[in-house]
């Protein structure tokens, strides 16, 4: 049941943090798409009014969520897991093509991407199998649940989320204190690829992962499962790049070398860090960055809205939202630590995992720390589905808090 009075022992900084994040989006929304729409002679609020409408809906799902007893969403994790398995499929089929990117479902006049809302549905899912299994964790079993709806959306193509979708297993995994050795599966490959430059170099690697494996007492069939995962990325490699669509593979390359094209893949990153550099300390104003009003970066109403924070608020005003996103993701670690239950607990880490990711991509997406993989920015960016879904996350966030000690009456 939900009291009003619950309300009051809700975590108030994350409504601090949440509401000034969205009040921010709308002046850099309103500022990314300002001179374009005046030069199309267009609504310069259109986008704004887009977003509010996606505020109302979000609010809604918001409240439901908070009012929700987040124990309930056990009983709906696998048909919601399996709903999302049949969308990520239809979208395949039927979905909406922009950009050579086929991730959207349209229903009438609207059109959703679901592959944001199978990040919330994954955390569900995962939290409910984790939560059911206290005394060890099925890493195989885990990894089978989030791969297949990461391999529909690797598909689509869209790399972004499907990289989501791994931070979120490994984060919630991390936290379900599975077993160190079988961790060890999951974080070697990494280091596989990043050796793999040098065949040489990969060779001594494998090499040596094994000589730390065998003198640490690793049993026999773990020691064969590590090795054997190292060796298969190593081998598959060249396999999985050339799965990759090509301009996926130039961001890459684009981001070891951002000057090999710059009026090409690696022309966002340039110019994102050129409007950045330009904001100082204080910024050029709002409404009179160059890089912005010219529009010299695409999609930065979208994954590019930092760079937009940057040019016109400066250092100042971007550490303001840095702050704010710290908080957010604080709190919500906290609330995972305080939670009554280990499904809270986990439903919290998995929430605050993805928004930490998204926020550590999409700005490091701007600054040229990483490549480019169309990562919106949370409760900022441009994009209904995203703000809706995020809105609901920080629902069933409000609703673990609220529920972290009995009231009192």
């Amino acid at each position: 049941m939900f009291n009003l009075r619950m309300l009051k022992v809700s975590d108030k900084l994350i409504w601090i943090a949440v509401f000034s994040l969205i009040a921010i989006s709308m002046l850099l929304i309103f500022s990314a798409s300002f001179n374009a729409q005046t030069k199309a002679g267009g609504d310069v609020f259109l986008f704004v009014k887009k977003q509010l409408l996606s505020l109302v809906i979000g609010l809604v799902f918001m409240a439901g969520a908070a009012y929700l007893d987040y124990n309930h969403l056990k009983k709906l994790a696998w048909p919601l897991y399996g709903a999302m398995i049949l969308i990520l499929l239809a979208v395949l089929f039927v979905g909406t093509t922009t950009a050579g990117a086929q991730r959207w479902l349209s229903l009438g006049p609207l059109s959703f991407q679901p592959s944001e809302v199978s990040k919330l549905i994954l955390i569900i899912t995962l939290a409910t199998f984790f939560a059911r299994r206290e005394e060890g964790v099925n890493i195989f079993s885990a990894l089978v649940i989030a791969g297949i709806p990461f391999l529909l959306i690797f598909k689509q193509p869209d790399l972004g989320t499907a990289l989501v979708f791994i931070a979120i297993s490994v984060g919630m995994l991390v936290w379900a204190k599975a077993s160190p050795t079988l961790l060890a599966l999951i974080f070697t490959p990494f280091f596989s690829l990043i050796f793999l430059q040098n065949i040489y170099l990969w060779g001594f690697y494998v090499v040596f992962l094994w000589g730390l494996l065998y003198f640490s007492r690793v049993r026999l069939i773990d020691m064969i499962g590590i090795m054997g995962v190292n060796m298969a990325v190593g081998i598959g490699f060249p396999y999985l790049w050339r799965m990759l669509k090509p301009y996926q593979q130039m961001r890459v390359i684009s981001f070891l070398n951002p000057g090999l094209d710059p009026q090409g893949t690696g022309y966002h990153t340039l110019q994102s860090k050129i409007a950045i550099g330009a904001g100082g300390l204080f910024g050029r104003g709002f409404l009179k960055g160059s890089q912005t009003q010219l529009q010299f970066i695409p999609e930065q109403h979208s994954d590019f809205v930092f760079s937009v924070a940057g040019e016109e608020f400066g250092f100042l005003g971007s550490f303001l939202m840095l702050s704010l996103f710290v908080t957010l993701i604080w709190r919500c670690i906290r609330i995972a630590d305080e939670a009554p239950d280990r499904y809270g607990s986990l439903l919290a880490a998995g929430i605050a995992v993805m928004l930490g990711f998204h926020f550590l991509i999409s700005m490091g997406m701007t600054l040229g720390l990483l490549p480019v993989v169309g990562i919106p920015l949370p409760f900022v960016s441009f994009g209904g589905t995203s703000l809706i879904v995020n809105l609901t996350a920080i629902g069933i966030i409000q609703s673990i808090a609220m529920r972290r000690q009995k009231l009192i009456f």
